[in-house]
């Protein structure tokens, strides 16, 4: 059994690290709540750290009714009173067990026994805002010094965590099987390729069927479509002109609910207009589906269901995400619709039927690492589906059905799309067989940006030949990201594949220093592994 051998690393007289990987309701949780037990029987401090706020109110009441009144929570929608209040009862030991997201790693226990880091593989464990930091790295960094163990959960781990199991840095403990009656659901792929199988915009005709179907027979079904707001784009149906954010490099999306065009950057906003801000005509039209559209959708196909949205626009109020997954777990929703915020994490025994819809744009991006989030964002979307007494079923709908990480996907074989996955990381030298360091410039001239970044490399080649030369580098750019300009200010990165030793930083440490004496326009930062690096 898993927990019998994670109980033998948690009373080892060492640090431990341990990765438990499980096919999505194999019963993880369960797992990893007994360990808490054996770990509160020394009296040691446990930090249990998942991925998104969403996940909270769930997590938290299962925390609440298996241990009370010794549980802290931390997270960013509490206010600094209450975050002050959950620290002073770590800090005096009323709390024995606190719960978060990222910043739960920080809980200041003076002896911590075990920390639990689950769906590990999420971004969010990782700060792209200053302080730049990873909470998995603060996690073993604390484990480290009080000799607990580090537990890393997820059905689609890291390639990172998974390859450090592989080679015996973490010890691998396997799920293969759902927990109970519960077995995995039935998944299929449906081809969006021709709009006449279409229903609606977004909603295929199968997709159509088996929502009024489930609706039919009680049950509750979960949609995936993460783009929020009503359409993704206006454009001029004459000139082609797309209606963009004047501070940002990305296009408005339309909110119907205020009639504006918004960026989800920056938060610039304008009232719609039919006139095209080039060549006048008013020809600007509405192009792509956002949950807005789709909750509209929904009601064509099933005009009877009770249907529940969330996304960033939605849960914006204080307690609206205990509020909404409560509502929806005791039934008064029929149909839930959302953005990434429902795929991972939940569990409702009464959902049987998910649809993933535009899948597409995740499978073709840039970013290396653009196959490994579309299949853990697939393989755990449809996982949600099923988990109760009765069998579920998932549809993914794409216009590329015999794509193989689609059908990786389907099957929840996360071994074969590692296998298939990782030749071409090592042979692109990408982590896990390298650390990357992203330099980044912004600044409100274009020119003087790029001509910064630019000065940047060129010290960056003379200090590495003069005194790092033992540092094997690979170094890319100066080069602009995806989008350019973010709040009315430029930006521009340099890419350099290392590894993460000490001389290494040193040498980015004094780079860093010489170029904030002489640069007092540019801003600049350095960020170790970032989760996105275009």
């Amino acid at each position: 059994m898993a927990f019998d051998g994670l109980k033998i690393l948690y009373n080892s007289p060492k640090a431990e690290g341990a990765l438990l990987f499980g096919v999505t309701g194999s019963g993880k949780t369960q797992v990893y709540l007994k360990l808490i037990d054996e770990a509160l029987k020394t009296d040691r401090g446990v930090i249990v750290m998942i991925p998104e706020i969403s996940l909270t109110p769930q997590i938290i009441s299962l925390f609440y009714n298996r241990y009370p009144d010794t549980v802290a929570v931390f997270h960013s929608a509490l206010s600094l009173g209450e975050r002050l209040d959950e620290w002073k009862r770590v800090k005096r030991g009323e709390a024995k067990i606190a719960v978060g997201t990222r910043s739960a790693v920080f809980a200041p226990f003076d002896d911590i026994g075990l920390i639990i880091i689950d769906e590990e593989q999420e971004h969010t464990y990782k700060s792209e805002m200053t302080p730049r930091y990873s909470a998995k790295d603060v996690a073993a960094y604390r484990v480290g010094k009080h000799k607990g163990l580090l537990l890393l959960s997820s059905a689609t781990p890291s390639f990172d965590s998974y390859t450090k199991a592989q080679n015996g840095v973490y010890s691998l403990f396997e799920l293969k099987n759902r927990y109970g009656n519960a077995v995995l659901p039935d998944v299929q792929a449906i081809d969006t390729t021709y709009n006449s199988d279409m229903a609606t915009d977004s909603i295929s005709n199968r997709l159509a069927d088996a929502l009024r179907e489930n609706l039919e027979n009680g049950n509750q079904s979960i949609l995936l479509l993460n783009r929020r707001g009503y359409n993704t784009f206006a454009s001029c149906s004459e000139c082609g002109t797309v209606a963009t954010c004047p501070n940002c490099s990305i296009s408005l999306t339309y909110h119907i609910k205020n009639g504006r065009l918004m960026c989800h950057y920056c938060g610039y906003s304008v009232p719609f207009t039919k006139k095209c801000s080039n060549c006048g005509n008013d020809t600007l039209n509405f192009k792509g589906s956002g949950t807005q559209n789709l909750e509209e959708q929904i009601a064509q196909i099933v005009p009877s269901a009770r249907v529940l949205r969330m996304d960033a626009d939605t849960t914006v109020s204080r307690y609206s995400y205990e509020d909404k997954f409560k509502r929806f777990a005791n039934n008064e929703y029929d149909i839930l619709i959302g953005t990434q915020m429902v795929a991972k994490g939940l569990d409702f025994p009464n959902v049987t039927l998910v649809g993933v819809l535009c899948i597409d744009q995740m499978l073709y991006n840039d970013d290396y690492k653009a196959l490994e989030r579309a299949f853990d964002l697939a393989t755990q979307v449809v996982g949600r589906s099923g988990r109760g007494d009765s069998p579920g079923k998932a549809f993914i709908q794409t216009d590329f059905t015999e794509n193989e990480i689609i059908e990786f996907a389907k099957a929840q074989d996360y071994e074969s799309f590692y296998n298939v996955e990782l030749p071409v990381r090592k042979q692109m030298i990408y982590p896990p067989f390298c650390d990357i360091c992203v330099i980044g410039f912004s600044g409100e001239s274009e020119s003087l940006t790029f001509k910064s970044a630019n000065n940047f490399l060129n010290n960056l080649k003379a200090l590495h030949s003069e005194k790092y030369s033992d540092q094997n580098i690979i170094v890319l750019g100066p080069a602009i990201p995806k989008i350019a300009k973010i709040g009315g200010k430029y930006r521009v990165r340099i890419i350099i594949k290392c590894k993460n030793t000490k001389r290494t930083r040193e040498m980015i440490s004094v780079l860093l220093k010489d170029f904030l004496k002489s640069n007092k326009e540019i801003s600049i930062f350095a960020d170790m592994n970032p989760e996105d690096i275009i």
